[in-house]
């Protein structure tokens, strides 16, 4: 694949033939082959994707390893020969889902108008090299990347939702990702679960690290094994529950729940901190008058304090023992909770 001043790696067809079948077609530059059959078995084209809900999206996401893929879906419409539809894949260093919407519709267009993927590539240089798209197909809007700032792509859904639909329970979730803990995510209908796990990393705003999120990984095909110590990964099958060795904690959309795995309570003990954030976090999304964007202001301002707090605390060697802790006589709770908060920002004597 590419590297280059562009985040673009790769683009590539996925078609379905008249008899149903589907066939990776064409792809520039070469992709790798286990990345290709692992693309073909999430393209929602009907009678492809492996799991309930894809079939209808025509758009959807996800990750793998260092690689975010998008794919487009395109009814043929009777342009192409013995084509009934296909599928424009678009690989990429970045995550940033409307950005690369707007990309691989231009694409679908190009091939529905001419069904010769040059077409493609030439665009695709265009924005491998300039970052824009200046003659798109009559249906398409020009396409600039600078117009993509992906701080958008972070706040394009409300943390006020995803914390009223699971209450005080949401100062798990606060936990685990400060914490960078492993949290799986269970919805049944794709789209639900995209929006959901792109929303979780908005609770801890002072990192801006969207790479944590895995968004739709499936169980049985060795998806699990590309992920990394700490992650937000979803999964729309509910055997899930059954593997804790995937998650420290499991966030159910549909039953809005959040459980702890057993095996991880003592990286979840509650303290005066968890609930004092919580019930500012609480009084924040039920008052209609302040914004998603001071919601999450205001909770990155107190874990940016908190963080702070801790550096005051740190030696000559800029590191905190667990003794200095002690010293300060804690509840176990919070001495544990500030001592692997301090170990994650790298500020504990190990």
């Amino acid at each position: 694949m590419a590297t280059g001043p562009s985040n673009l790696l790769a683009t590539g067809l996925i078609e379905k033939d008249d008899k149903g079948e589907l066939m990776w077609v064409w792809s520039y530059p070469t992709v790798d082959s286990s990345l290709r059959e692992l693309l073909l078995r999430k393209t929602s084209l009907e009678g492809g994707g492996d799991e309930e809900g894809k079939a209808t999206l025509q758009y959807q996401y996800g990750h793998l390893g260092d690689v975010w893929y998008y794919l487009y879906n395109q009814e043929a419409q009777g342009k192409i020969e013995k084509v009934s539809s296909f599928c424009v894949v678009i690989l990429t260093k970045d995550f940033n889902p409307e950005k690369y919407n707007h990309l691989a519709e231009i694409f679908s267009q190009d091939y529905l108008s001419s069904g010769d993927p040059v077409s493609i590539v030439t665009h695709f240089l265009s924005v491998y090299t300039r970052g824009e798209v200046t003659d798109p197909p009559p249906s398409c809007k020009e396409y600039h990347e600078k117009n993509y700032d992906i701080r958008r792509a972070y706040v394009a859904r409300p943390l006020r939702e995803l914390v009223k639909q699971f209450g005080v329970e949401s100062i798990l979730l606060y936990n685990a990702l400060l914490l960078k803990k492993k949290v799986a995510v269970y919805a049944p209908d794709l789209q639900t679960l995209l929006d959901t796990c792109r929303t979780i990393p908005l609770l801890v705003w002072h990192r801006q690290n969207w790479n944590i999120v895995y968004p739709n990984v499936s169980l049985d095909d060795g998806e699990t094994e590309a992920l990394k110590m700490s992650y937000v990964a979803g999964f729309t099958d509910p055997a899930i529950e059954a593997h804790q060795e995937l998650f420290d904690i499991l966030v159910n959309v549909p039953a809005a729940s959040i459980n702890v795995n057993p095996a991880s309570k003592e990286s979840f003990g509650m303290t005066k901190l968890h609930k004092d954030i919580a019930m500012k976090l609480m009084d924040s999304v039920n008052n209609e008058d302040t914004t998603d964007q001071a919601i999450i202001k205001e909770l990155s301002t107190k874990t940016k304090d908190l963080i702070n707090n801790l550096q005051k605390l740190t030696g000559d060697d800029g590191k905190i023992s667990l003794e200095t802790l002690r010293a300060r006589k804690m509840t176990p709770a919070t001495e544990n909770f500030l001592f692997s908060l301090a170990a994650v920002e790298g500020l504990a004597q190990l």
